[in-house]
Formats: structure tokens, C-alpha cells, sequence
């Protein structure tokens, strides 16, 4: 009855040993992709800083052609 005992007991923490490393490889992984969408995240917003900026730039050469070419179109 002890011998069963002992190897339910080294089964049973080699089972929660294994757990314990994939649950640490599993955490290691999603800090990872978590580190990657941070990255990806930041650089979007650049991006679409970029893209805002040229199209206030736009819109104020628009204004400009409208003004000069058009004289009855105002703002």
C-alpha cells in the first residue's frame, strides 16, 4: 500500500512539475506576442500620425489651388 502511495506521489509531482514549465513557456509566449502587438501598436500610430499630417497638407494646397484659381470660392 506505501509503494502505491509513493508512486501516486512522484507521479503526481511530476505531473504538476510538467504543468508548472509548460505554464511558464505558455507565459514566456504570450509576453512575447504581448511585446509584438505593443511594437505593431506603436508603430501604427506613427503611421497614422503620418497620415494626418499629409492630410492637413492636402486640404491646405487645396485651399491654396481653390483660392488662386477659383477668386468666387471661399472658405
Amino acid at each position: 500500500m506505501l509503494e502505491v502511495a509513493s508512486v501516486v506521489g512522484v507521479a503526481a509531482t511530476g505531473a504538476l512539475w510538467k504543468m508548472a514549465v509548460e505554464h511558464g513557456s505558455m507565459k514566456r509566449g504570450m509576453d512575447a506576442i504581448l511585446s509584438e502587438v505593443r511594437m505593431l501598436r506603436s508603430e501604427l500610430q506613427k503611421d497614422i500620425r503620418v497620415l494626418e499630417d499629409d492630410l492637413r497638407d492636402h486640404e491646405v494646397r487645396l485651399r491654396n489651388l481653390e483660392q488662386t484659381h477659383l477668386p468666387g470660392v471661399k472658405d
